[in-house]
This record gives structure tokens, C-alpha cells and sequence, in this order.
């Protein structure tokens, strides 16, 4: 397809390469990550423990 996008089309690629759309995802993970910290964090130390007790190190 040659030529401009129809206007629709260009509203949307738009909003979806204007930077506050990263930023609005990345608050988003940081709020989550932020609530659920405590499990990530017992989460990875059992993986840790277990790839230790594994013999693997």
C-alpha cells in the first residue's frame, strides 16, 4: 500500500509511538511488581535455593 494511511490509521499509530504511552506501562509494572514484591521476592529465593540444593552450583 502506497500513499498517506487513512486518518483513523494515523490517529492510532499516533497515540501508540507518543512517549507517555511507555511511561503509562512501565508505572503500571512498577505499581504491580510494588504489590506483589514480597512474593517476587520469596519466589526468587526459593528458585535460588533450589537450584542450590540441586547440586547444580
Amino acid at each position: 500500500m502506497t500513499g498517506t494511511l487513512p486518518a483513523p490509521l494515523r490517529a492510532v499509530r499516533r497515540r501508540g509511538t507518543d512517549p507517555f504511552v511507555p511511561f503509562l506501562l512501565l508505572a503500571a509494572a512498577a505499581l504491580a511488581a510494588a504489590a506483589y514484591g514480597h512474593v517476587l521476592t520469596w519466589a526468587m529465593i526459593g528458585g535460588l535455593a533450589g537450584y542450590t540444593l540441586s547440586g547444580s552450583v
